[in-house]
This record gives structure tokens, C-alpha cells and sequence, in this order.
């Protein structure tokens, strides 16, 4: 069993590491397209259709992280509306363990705080066209 703590886990822009993450995501759907007939019996049959991703990350409100992505990283993303190379993966992939990546454009930027509180941010990527996976040799 390789169960392994979630913290090395992060989301990648050019292979470079979103600055003080805290929690990531990627999300997987497939659309379906109906083909009931009268011969269903009853039943609802489908087929697979297109197929979709996003990728999520949040975490501490980093302006000034020279050697990750910050948060003005992907305020320049936004505004560019730059299609970029991300990448969910673990920072030392051992033998077996699978990294996806993809290109996709930001779509959502929330920077938050709150009185005596730390300024977080959150961050969504829509994938667009292939989500590819790699298995680490």
C-alpha cells in the first residue's frame, strides 16, 4: 500500500510549484449523451461524451515567493488570459506514482482575509483539450 501524506501533493505552472499551497484538487467528469430507444425497456442508455477537467488549489496570500508562483503570478495569468501547463503531482514522485497535466486557463482568483487573520487565496483552472498522466519509472 502507498498511501502518503496529502501535503506533497501541489499544482504545477511550468513545473514550478504554486506558492504556499495548502489544499489541491483536480476534478474529472465526462459528459453523456442519451441514446434511449423504444428498445430501453424502460431504461436510459447513454454513451461516454466530452471529457473534463479542473484543477484547485488554496492557500496562504504569497505576494513575494521569488522562487514558486505567487498570487501576482496568477494575477498576470488572469489578466493575460494566458493558457498555461499545469501539472497536479507530488514534488518526489516515487516508483508507480501517477502525475496528471494539462493546459488550461485560470477562471476563478478569490483573495481573501479576515480581521487578525491570514489572507488566503483560492484558485481554479479550467483544463482544456488532453489531460495527460505520467507514471514515474
Amino acid at each position: 500500500m502507498a498511501i502518503f501524506n496529502g501535503t506533497e501533493l501541489g499544482v504545477y505552472i511550468s513545473d514550478t510549484l504554486i506558492a504556499a499551497a495548502q489544499s489541491v484538487s483536480v476534478s474529472l467528469s465526462t459528459d453523456t449523451i442519451e441514446i434511449t430507444t423504444n428498445d430501453s425497456a424502460g431504461w436510459a442508455e447513454f454513451l461516454a461524451g466530452k471529457r473534463s477537467g479542473t484543477m484547485q488549489c488554496d492557500g496562504l496570500l504569497d505576494m513575494v515567493d521569488a522562487s514558486n508562483k505567487d498570487v501576482v503570478d496568477l494575477w498576470g495569468a488572469y489578466e493575460g488570459r494566458t493558457e498555461l501547463t499545469l501539472k497536479w503531482a507530488k514534488a518526489t514522485p516515487s516508483a508507480g506514482e501517477m502525475a496528471l497535466s494539462a493546459s488550461g486557463y485560470l477562471t476563478s482568483l478569490e483573495l481573501s482575509s479576515g480581521t487578525e487573520d491570514t489572507a488566503t487565496f483560492s484558485a481554479s483552472f479550467q483544463l482544456t483539450g488532453v489531460i495527460a498522466d505520467t507514471i514515474t519509472a
